[in-house]
């Protein structure tokens, strides 16, 4: 709070009034014989006045740091003595005796002084009344400045006592929490202790009970040690069977080529040499049997229609033993033609063909060593045979063809026809017979054929597995998986699972597509359900 002088005795009265009503030096008064009579009994009468105005009126207490604040100000000594005359810093110009005029008779000192008091009365009352306002609005601005303190104040405490109360809080959920996690650190050391004397006493009866046991069969021990041997030549008996010997499945693999040749050299080249009405006949049969199998649809009465026309048209050529096998080794062609290009872009279209296969491979057991010639030739894979591609023979061996451009197809080709084989394969591997055939025939292609294609692809050498690999374990999980699951219980969702993960995250660095698809359909399975090619309707 700062002021001046100036504010505190600023009168209503202009200042050059003022100069005028009471000059500093006055000719007049410098030549008149009676001196003028000094404003200093007025101006006490002021003093008295003013002090009786402020007594009269109680002035609230200052706030300290104000106090000394004023005192700082000094204000006393910005004011004029009203006893003493007002001295000034400008010349006084005195006149010269030849420039004061002809002296006039002078007035009345009597005179002189009352008027003088009329003129200042109302001058020292204005000043009387300003200055008191002056310090009414101090005295009002002090107070607030005063109250503004205090709140800031009340707002400071009011803050830290905020604080404080959150911090109180704070500490105390803290406190609550680390009795609460040591309430639960005490409680689980409690059941782990009341669970390890559980465990303990458990142990204890157990090993009561064997000793017990073994105490009882005491003379029983040479048979059971006979017993536990014979046991253990028996399960060494079973591994050496579960393990793949790929010399066998090359030997197999090898049959089957021996046997296209044969097929060449004995029923090819015999009918091309043949009379000419045995040629006729046969081809009027081959273009009566090829759109057979394009007929079929998933009705069990088409099915039915085809089954009996195809076997007629076989049985007519019974009476001529190589018109026959030819018959039937153009058959196990188409058959195997029609899973690799229709199948393969519609795998639920195996079924019908497989049950169509199926039958036929039973009604005329002559077909099944040409059939099984013809898919190996094609997909080797069914037999779980595979070898190294990076020469030209090695893809002649696994089914690998040329396109028009006398270049190699693409993957993505060949494994969607090995697919489309292997599907067809695991579906006539998990068909049941055709009734008719229950008590006189058995089944040419079980289902533990299945189990071969799975286990040897298992067991293949890790840098010979490619994604073609993957493919068909997706394409035979599509078309056998459900039944397999059915005939081999437990066992099988060993072996599921094995191809699913094991054998994926062997070869997860190659990041093959159809591995990626094989877990997705092993994901599926294990949190809902699997599913299988929708059945074919009457």
């Amino acid at each position: 709070m700062r002021f001046v002088f100036d504010e505190v005795f600023n009168s209503d009265v202009d200042s050059t009034e003022s100069e005028e009503a009471f000059p500093a030096t006055s000719p007049a008064s410098s030549l008149c014989p009676t001196p003028e009579p000094s404003p200093t009994a007025k101006l006490h009468s002021f003093a008295a006045i003013r002090a009786d105005k402020l007594v009269k009126k109680p002035m609230t207490e200052l706030d300290p740091a104000l106090e000394r604040f004023l005192r700082d100000l000094n204000l006393q000594s910005k004011l004029i003595p009203i006893n003493e005359h007002i001295t000034t810093t400008s010349p006084v110009f005195m006149p010269r005796p030849t420039d004061i005029p002809p002296s006039k008779p002078c007035r009345s000192p009597l005179k002189s002084s009352a008027k003088r008091q009329d003129m200042t009365a109302p001058l020292l009352e204005a000043m009387e009344e300003s200055f008191q306002r002056k310090m009414q609005n101090l005295v009002l601005t002090n107070e607030r400045e005063v109250q503004s303190v205090r709140d800031n104040k009340r707002i400071i405490e009011d803050e830290r006592k905020r604080k404080e109360e959150e911090e109180r809080e704070r500490k105390e959920a803290e406190e609550k929490a680390k009795r609460e996690q040591e309430s639960l650190r005490q409680r689980k050391e409690e059941e782990e202790r009341k669970r390890e004397e559980a465990e303990a006493r458990l142990a204890q009866e157990k090993q009561d009970a064997q000793r017990k046991k073994l105490e009882e069969e005491n003379e029983k021990k040479k048979q059971l040690k006979k017993d536990q041997e014979a046991k253990v030549l028996q399960q060494r008996g079973k591994l050496g069977k579960a393990v793949t010997n790929f010399d066998t499945i090359s030997k197999t693999f090898w049959h089957y080529k021996d046997k296209i040749a044969q097929i060449k050299k004995d029923i090819v080249l015999p009918v091309k040499k043949a009379d000419l009405n045995l040629r006729n006949l046969l081809s009027r049969h081959k273009r009566k049997i090829n759109p057979k199998f394009g007929q079929l649809t998933n009705s069990n009465q088409q099915l039915f229609k085809i089954q009996n026309e195809l076997t007629q048209l076989i049985n007519d050529t019974k009476g001529d033993p190589l018109a026959y096998q030819w018959i039937l080794n153009f058959i196990a062609k188409a058959v195997v033609h029609q899973a690799e290009t229709e199948v393969r872009v519609k795998p639920e279209s195996a079924l019908p063909l497989g049950k169509l296969s199926l039958y036929l491979l039973v009604q005329f057991p002559e077909l099944q060593e040409l059939f099984m010639a013809r898919l190996v030739k094609k997909c080797p894979f069914v037999i779980g045979f595979t070898c190294e591609i990076d020469t030209e023979k090695g893809r002649q061996n696994m089914g690998w063809k040329r396109n028009s451009d006398d270049k190699w197809e693409d993957n993505a080709s060949y494994d969607e026809r090995m697919g489309g084989m292997v599907s067809l394969f695991a579906v006539i591997t998990r068909l049941p017979l055709p009734q008719e055939f229950f008590s006189t025939q058995s089944h040419p292609f079980p289902i533990a054929l299945s189990w071969h294609i799975l286990a040897r692809i298992c067991n293949t050498p890790l840098d010979l597995i490619t994604n073609t690999h993957f493919v068909i374990l997706g394409s035979w999980w599509d078309a056998a998986a459900v039944q397999f699951l059915q005939a081999y219980g437990q066992q099988a969702s060993k072996l599921l699972v094995l191809i699913g993960e094991e054998l994926t995250s062997r070869m997860a660095e190659k990041k093959y597509v159809g591995a990626a698809r094989l877990r997705i359909l092993l994901e599926a399975w294990q949190i809902n359900s699997m599913e299988s090619f929708p059945e074919m309707s009457a």
